[in-house]
């Protein structure tokens, strides 16, 4: 009761005296109304934060606090993750390159020895690490480096990861006994050019740390998926073949075996690039995304095919990866790039890694 006396005393309060004001008020009353019911035009501004007080009908608002657009260095790594992880992979490869370039075109006397190349192949691991961790934190890391777990691969793909280089390098060494006339030295099947003399095992643990782990981190672990998100397995495929020869190309500036390439044989590394970017891809959808499998058979790839056993051998090696890579494309489409039939939409697909919990 009391509750309803104030309300009825405040309502009082605010109604117009007798007299001329409350005339003209009983006067204007429908005009008001019928004014205030027509529909108002739609104003935009930004969000308020409304203070209810103690009276129906007052509020006060106050203004949405102003949020300042993300620009610079943290723009880039959340609008363009991928343009992001290029450009820090190729200045941390080329920055490591850079010394042994200066030997090699004799900037200086430094004598930087040809196992330096291997320190450049750690630009692209490096760069998806810092991208992944800039962009999504310790779970950003996690996510990328759960592409390793073994329980991911299927069995069967780890083998073909295993046995189709050595596949290969068993079709190179054949080759090379026909051309040459004698069967390649086994020795040298462990001695790369830019190595020291190591047992098999040790070059082979080498190719697969640097070039393996070092490269396919970046290129298929963070740049792959991300490229494939939006975008058909083939175009992603192209994109990253081409980030992954332009990363190359100070390459032909320090290592005896790109700078030796005439017209012809340039022609044949940018293809078979090309091409193994395409067998990789569909290696990696193919196997659920396991980046355990896709370093397995490129460290085992580029030891047999920077051998020193034969010249037939590489040649022979990139020929099969060509034509495994068109044969993929036609059993698996070019669409999904995964197993060994087309697959209707993305569901194949492998998507970009989830942060880890």
């Amino acid at each position: 009761m009391a509750g309803a006396a104030w309300t009825t005393r405040a309502r009082r309060a605010y109604e117009p005296a007798a007299g001329p004001t409350r005339n003209a008020t009983a006067m204007f009353g429908p005009q008001l109304r019928a004014r205030l019911q027509r529909p108002q035009p739609m104003l935009t501004a930004a969000p308020a934060v409304v203070l209810e007080t103690g009276m129906a009908g007052h509020r006060m608002h106050a203004p949405t606090p102003t949020v300042q657009p993300v620009r610079g260095v943290a723009a880039l790594l959340i609008r363009r993750p991928v343009l992001a992880y290029f450009l820090l992979a190729y200045a941390i490869s080329w920055t490591l390159w850079l010394p042994r370039i200066a030997t090699v075109q004799g900037w200086w006397s430094v004598a930087i020895p040809a196992w330096w190349h291997y320190l450049g192949a750690y630009g692209p691991i490096l760069a998806a690490l810092a991208i992944a961790w800039g962009s999504g934190g310790g779970r950003g890391v996690r996510a990328l480096l759960g592409q390793y777990r073994p329980s991911r691969a299927p069995v069967r793909w780890l083998l073909f990861a295993i046995g189709s280089p050595l596949a290969l390098l068993g079709l190179g060494l054949v080759a090379a006994r026909l051309v040459d006339g004698a069967w390649p030295s086994l020795a040298d099947v462990s001695r790369a050019s830019d190595l020291p003399a190591l047992a098999l095992p040790l070059t082979l643990l080498v190719h697969i740390c640097t070039f393996g782990i070092g490269e396919e981190t970046g290129w298929r672990g963070f740049a792959l998926p991300r490229l494939q998100a939006t975008r058909t397995a083939m175009q992603a495929t192209h994109l990253l073949a081409l980030g992954w020869g332009i990363w190359h190309l100070p390459s032909f500036f320090e290592n005896d075996s790109y700078a030796t390439y005439n017209p012809l044989q340039l022609v044949g590394w940018a293809a078979g690039l090309w091409m193994g970017a395409i067998f990789l891809t569909w290696l990696y959808n193919s196997s659920r995304g396991s980046l355990l499998v896709v370093v397995l058979w490129h460290g085992l790839y580029n030891q047999f095919a920077a051998s020193q056993a034969s010249a037939i051998i590489p040649a022979v090696m990139t020929a099969g990866v060509i034509l495994v890579a068109i044969v993929a494309i036609r059993l698996a489409g070019p669409q999904e790039l995964t197993g060994l039939s087309p697959t209707a939409g993305t569901a194949q697909r492998h998507p970009v890694p989830a942060a880890a919990a």
